[in-house]
């Protein structure tokens, strides 16, 4: 019997929460501004239910200068705390059992320490090597490259460094076969991120003095190959508003919106193909809309469109959550990331559990209290 209780206590605890989870889950990341005053906000929504609750970010330093949501994966959540502290502004997060561990820089780093919007971040779980990696591409001047014309044209090469959870270090990655990628002035993380199996996607801006250039770059961390990828053509007669990028059935895609000259909103799906005989192109899929207000884009759930309004997330199909209602009159717009609840404790190591609110005792706990109970009385 005490050797069964702890493989027991496994088993029911995992389908326990299983049985207990309602549905699917979504992160919902809010950037928020009206004025000068700015922030974000982070919600879990549950989709069947259609309800949204507040996650409150844990502090990891004391000087709070907002929070950026890098990435979920499998229940952990990336986030990059600003501060004045380059040792707390990134960490990792489970909301389920309150647990963060910061992710420190090397003392010897062989990169300047930079922070988004300076440099593009990816998190990402390694099935070979079992392991949770965070990505940081940076950019820097190319000497050898460097070309001071007329233009004032400044050729950046892009650097990789990946950390490693399970180690809990930082490496600089080689490129395969000695590739160099090159930007036409600095590197800046200009929207969301995705992640598509093993490859890391970014929607960026190389800017010069001059120039200034809006593009996707994707990463790929099993063969370590950087590649730069052109963002759809413009629609004629319109105006680019928003975008915003995505996964729409095992592909990256971005969703536009665009206004018109009537002031009228189209948001326009584009979806990029790059598994046929090596050729890459975009293809629309849909267009939805016209609409008589502004609808920012959101994600694609469920092969559909999500798009909020000031007041409501929604698709085609109907409402997905209705927003706080402070939100009204603010400017703002939602990253999205898919959730899972994951109990499973974080490796150790530099690990704190954040102090819960009083919420009273759960019936898992309850359960589980039960079963270490009959250990006890088991070993007695």
């Amino acid at each position: 019997m005490k050797s069964l209780l702890p493989r027991f206590k496994s088993f029911i605890s995992n389908h326990f929460f299983q049985s207990t989870r309602s549905g699917p889950l979504l992160i919902l990341d809010r950037f928020h501004w009206k004025d000068k005053i700015y922030g974000n906000h982070l919600f879990l929504l549950d989709i069947k239910r259609k309800k949204l609750k507040q996650l409150h970010v844990p502090k990891v330093t004391d000087s709070d200068l907002g929070f950026k949501m890098v990435g979920s994966c499998n229940g952990l959540l990336c986030v990059i705390h600003y501060s004045l502290d380059p040792n707390s502004t990134m960490f990792l997060w489970n909301p389920a059992t309150r647990q963060t561990k910061r992710i420190l820089e090397p003392q010897n780093a062989l990169l300047p320490y930079k922070v988004p919007p300076h440099c593009l971040i990816g998190f990402y779980f390694n099935n070979i090597d079992s392991d949770y990696q965070v990505v940081r591409l940076h950019s820097f001047v190319d000497t050898n490259n460097a070309c001071f014309d007329d233009s004032l044209t400044k050729i950046c090469a892009v650097r990789v460094e990946k950390y490693s959870l399970r180690r809990g270090l930082w490496r600089e990655i080689k490129y395969r076969n000695n590739q160099c990628v090159t930007v036409n002035g600095c590197l800046f993380w200009t929207e969301n991120s995705v992640t598509l199996e093993e490859t890391l996607f970014w929607v960026a801006m190389e800017v010069s003095d001059k120039v200034s250039n809006e593009m996707i770059i994707s990463f790929n961390t099993c063969n370590n190959v950087l590649s730069k990828i052109e963002l759809p053509p413009l629609v004629k007669d319109c105006a680019e508003v928003h975008k915003k990028l995505a996964v729409y059935k095992d592909s990256v895609a971005v969703i536009i919106c665009s206004e018109t000259e009537s002031t009228a909103q189209r948001l326009d799906l584009w979806v990029f193909y790059d598994k046929y005989e090596g050729v890459e192109c975009w293809c629309k899929l849909q267009t939805v809309g016209m609409f008589s207000r502004l609808e920012r884009p959101v994600g694609i759930l469920k092969n559909e469109v999500l798009m909020s309004t000031n007041e409501v997330i929604h698709s085609v199909s109907g409402t997905i959550a209705l927003l706080p209602e402070y939100d009204l009159g603010t400017e703002f717009s939602y990253n999205v990331f898919n959730y899972v609840e994951n109990f499973n404790t974080l490796y150790s190591g530099n690990v704190v559990v954040e102090e819960a609110e009083s919420e009273g005792v759960s019936l898992h706990d309850l359960f589980i209290s039960g079963i270490n109970r009959l250990s006890v009385e088991d070993t007695a």
